[in-house]
């Protein structure tokens, strides 16, 4: 019997440096093979740009369409924007939350060129995300100048807390990983992300740390395979408990009081 899981670091679309990216339906069939039932699916960061915001739109187009015609397999999707459109990344982020209907963003601001502890471009973008109770896949370097370092990460989490915020890479040094744990520990609109690795030893440290009910599963699919990860987390020595905790269960809750919240008409 398949596990119910859902993956929220999930990208289609491409990294133009590195040529990686997938389609929608490539994501479908790894995920089939892998046993991931759902995903939160974002754009690739720093796709396609030679025609500026209507690289961007077409991205958004593409996941919100995939949300809708895939519901049992992505019961949310994330978009993009680009800072360095300035107005017009608000106008697109008000477009994919409002009239698309996606859940949030997804953030890599060192390959999108800018830094989270910048308000100048970040704020904008983040005081609407807060308003709306968005959600965030937050990338996140050990690269103290990289603009999505722990302290950067802190700054933006902190200033922000209604935005739900799913950190992605946060143990690639052991001082990063204390950092970030920390994060966890203090904020409580940050939760670990377990994605870019395949060790169950992770799984279990991470757990140890912050708790399962602080922790999500994610792949970084296609930049990593989805199954490896998946593996992690079921081979964990941790409860199943908390292993469906970390699989779907926390995502579940956050998706589900956001939904509630849009019932309520507390957010728009």
């Amino acid at each position: 019997m398949v596990r119910r899981s859902i993956d929220v670091h999930a990208h289609i679309g491409k990294t133009v440096a590195n040529n990686i990216g997938q389609t929608v339906e490539q994501m479908i069939r790894s995920m089939d093979a892998a046993g991931v039932t759902e995903s939160l699916l974002s754009p690739a960061a720093a796709d396609r740009q030679a025609e500026g915001i209507v690289n961007t739109r077409r991205m958004n187009d593409i996941v919100a369409e995939a949300v809708r015609d895939h519901p049992e397999r992505f019961p949310a999707g994330l978009g993009l924007v680009e800072p360095r459109h300035e107005e017009l990344a608000v106008t697109e982020l008000l477009r994919l939350l409002d009239d698309l209907g996606l859940a949030g963003i997804s953030v890599h601001p060192m390959l999108e060129g800018y830094y989270l502890d910048v308000p100048l471009r970040v704020d904008p973008l983040f005081e609407v995300l807060d308003d709306r109770r968005a959600l965030c896949l937050m990338h996140c370097s050990p690269d103290p100048g990289s603009g999505e370092s722990p302290r950067a990460v802190r700054v933006a989490a902190s200033k922000f807390p209604n935005v739900t915020i799913f950190l992605g890479h946060a143990f690639l040094t052991p001082q990063q990983q204390s950092e970030a744990v920390q994060i966890v520990k203090d904020l409580p609109n940050v939760f670990f992300d377990v994605a870019y690795q395949s060790d169950p030893r992770m799984t279990e440290s991470l757990v140890a740390a912050v708790g399962s009910e602080r922790v999500v599963f994610g792949s970084d699919a296609p930049f990593y395979d989805l199954g490896k990860v998946l593996q992690s987390v079921l081979d964990a020595n941790i409860t199943d408990t908390e292993k469906d905790a970390i699989l779907f269960r926390n995502v579940q809750k956050v998706l589900d009081t956001r939904a509630q919240l849009h019932r309520g008409s507390l957010i728009k």
